[in-house]
């Protein structure tokens, strides 16, 4: 594989691919095994899985710089599978698109439930493998010490699906507030108040859950690289790794955590405006990850 090099594209693309990826999984399982009222939670997730996946590749394609030379040349990744992570990858994302896009068709229009979860089954795969493939594209990166841990995918299949979900959650009240007319069931559900607030509540639980999971991968990371120790000790670098942790997932901890105190208490108003907050810096936590281990690698390539 050719040397990737650092731009801010680039790592817009390895956030929003995970993000993309998560975003279905959590899509597809709620539709698969939630209850009527996590209706809005899939299709929140199938949305947001198709519109970040599309932007994300957009930004890929940028980032090759390639596309105003040779608009075609791209259509050349696809004759390498299966010897080449790169076309291994494009086929995954493009049957992934193709997955988002059917699933977004057959919520928003109304199809048939049965064939909607046979392609979410699909999905669930192929949004599982964009998630990993965000961290395999590194991995494969011509050895490079700062990428080759066995953690690193697993990392960024973690910190996709805690972003993805907390994106689809993000996206429920804004789809409510400002296209109410497109999304009328996303209005209904927020100002069900109280429902809102117990999904927020179990969603937060499930966030709480991933972000131990990704902070224990972090460690697991760091400690089968040792090259890592840069992140520690490495200036600049290790000012953006310590707003990571601090940030994206120590905040959104303990604000979860606040959030089951104000739940309790009733106070619903509280619980969303503190959710929200929480949700912005999961975001930006994931964006930062992604960052750092690109940065990190270009440091000491």
């Amino acid at each position: 594989m050719s040397e990737l090099t650092w731009g801010p594209m680039l790592v817009g693309y390895l956030f929003l691919g995970g993000l993309a990826g998560g975003a279905y999984i959590i899509g597809a399982l709620a539709d698969l095994f939630k209850k009527d009222e996590y209706e809005v939670v899939s299709k929140s997730g199938i949305y947001v899985s198709l519109f970040t996946i599309l932007i994300g590749l957009v930004l890929l394609v940028l980032d090759l710089k390639r596309f105003e030379v040779a608009p075609l040349v791209i259509l050349n990744v696809y004759r390498r599978f299966p010897e080449s992570i790169l076309t291994v990858g494009t086929w995954i994302i493009t049957g992934f698109i193709l997955v988002s896009l059917m699933t977004t068709i057959l919520w928003y229009f109304k199809g048939n439930s049965i064939v909607r979860k046979l392609v979410e089954i699909v999905g669930f795969v192929l949004g599982l493998s964009t998630a990993a493939y965000t961290g395999l594209l590194l991995a494969f990166s011509r050895g490079n010490p700062f990428w080759t841990s066995p953690f690193l995918p697993w990392l960024f299949v973690v910190s996709g699906v805690l972003t993805g979900l907390t994106m689809a959650m993000l996206m429920i009240p804004i789809f409510a507030l400002f296209m109410p007319e497109a999304f009328r069931e996303f209005k209904v559900l927020y100002e069900k108040s109280a429902v809102f607030v117990g999904i927020i509540g179990q969603m937060e639980q499930h966030c709480q859950i991933l972000t131990i999971a990704e902070i224990a991968i972090v460690v697991l990371y760091m400690g089968t690289t040792p090259i890592t120790g840069i992140l520690l000790t490495g200036a600049n670098i290790s000012l953006i790794f310590y707003a990571y942790v601090i940030l994206g997932l120590i905040a959104p901890l303990a604000i979860g955590y606040y959030n089951t105190k104000l739940e309790h208490a009733g106070r619903d108003k509280a619980v969303m405006m503190f959710a929200i907050v929480g949700q912005i810096l999961v975001l930006l936590g994931g964006f930062l990850l992604r960052y750092v281990v690109l940065i990190g690698g270009q440091l000491i390539f």
